[in-house]
């Protein structure tokens, strides 16, 4: 086994992660690892650096990288579906939002629990040829990130309330996607809608339980629709949504739409902005698959999977 791991120096400007390059040396020496540290130079390169050391060798590898959603994201489309690769995450993120489907999360920052952890198989969801680790949003969410990414440029806003944030300046404006969707079973549905969360985990925008059944090992994806109703009504909605009560509320049951499946199309008038892993990207039409047991992921000692 080969681990790597993957780092930003920009990182080190955050206190946690100023002696991380010398508690990996240490970790791994102490366990006579073959180990390689790798510091990103530029955008993109970490998926580059992945798929060329999946290129030079056969060996099972293991990368650990330091970031939020969008770097595993980014990391796993360097080798998706492949079994001799693991990947793991140390949380760096604003959001951090997968890993809130394990126990122990505070684990996840330990280097030698990652070392010593165990792999669980997980699904992906494929979007045309894109991979999604976590969730798909589209419409309010989506937009509401764009948002926060322009509030983190703030000194005064925290990273951590820059969503939250996202979402008071996001309730003034007029937010509605209109949609097709085709379904396997023959199924045409054509409607705006507020927000739609498709999710292989449960949690987006930093705690937000938007996909609340959702199950990262179930051969499905979840999907939450949230038909376009006044912003009166939205703001009633938000608490339960964050909380993943929406399914259940009384007051939301005539205007939410939540099912399962393996594979969708959804197709717009005119190209739109998408949300996936906290990365927005554009498309005009999107094909939705799962695919089960496309990724090996780390999970730290200590943590478990919260079915």
């Amino acid at each position: 086994m080969i681990y790597h791991f993957i780092l930003n120096p920009k990182s080190g400007r955050n206190r946690k992660y100023r002696n991380l390059e010398v508690t990996i040396k240490e970790a791994c020496q102490k366990r006579h690892l073959s180990y390689h540290i790798y510091y990103t130079t530029q955008p993109g390169d970490a998926p580059e650096y992945v798929a060329s050391m999946v290129r030079i060798s056969q060996e099972r590898q293991r990368f650990i990288c330091i970031g939020g959603d969008g770097t595993i994201n980014k990391i796993i489309n360097g080798a998706p579906c492949n079994k001799n690769v693991e990947f793991g995450v140390i949380p760096g993120g604003s959001g951090n939002d997968f890993v809130r489907n394990f126990t122990n999360v505070k684990l996840f920052e330990s280097v030698e629990a990652q070392l010593d952890g165990e792999t669980m198989p997980i699904d992906l969801i494929k979007c045309n040829d894109y991979y999604c680790v976590n969730m798909v949003n589209i419409g309010f969410d989506c937009a509401v990130v764009q948002e926060s990414d322009k509030l983190k440029k703030h000194w005064f806003i925290p990273n951590k309330f820059s969503y939250i944030a996202g979402i008071f300046v996001m309730m003034f404006k007029k937010i509605g996607t209109k949609m097709r969707l085709i379904f396997d079973d023959g199924t045409v549905v054509e409607k705006t809608f507020t927000l739609t969360a498709i999710g292989n985990g449960k949690y987006c925008g930093g705690g937000f339980n938007a996909t609340p059944k959702a199950s990262l090992s179930d051969g499905l994806f979840d999907i939450c629709f949230i038909d376009k109703v006044s912003l009166p009504k939205f703001l009633s909605l938000v608490g339960s949504y964050k909380k993943g009560t929406h399914l259940t509320n009384k007051k939301a049951k005539d205007i939410i739409t939540y099912s399962q499946h393996s594979h969708f199309r959804m197709e717009f008038d005119q190209p739109i902005a998408i949300c996936i892993d906290g990365e927005i990207k554009g498309a005009i039409n999107i094909d939705f698959s799962i695919v089960k047991n496309g990724a090996n992921f780390v999970i730290p000692k200590g943590c478990a999977y919260a079915e």
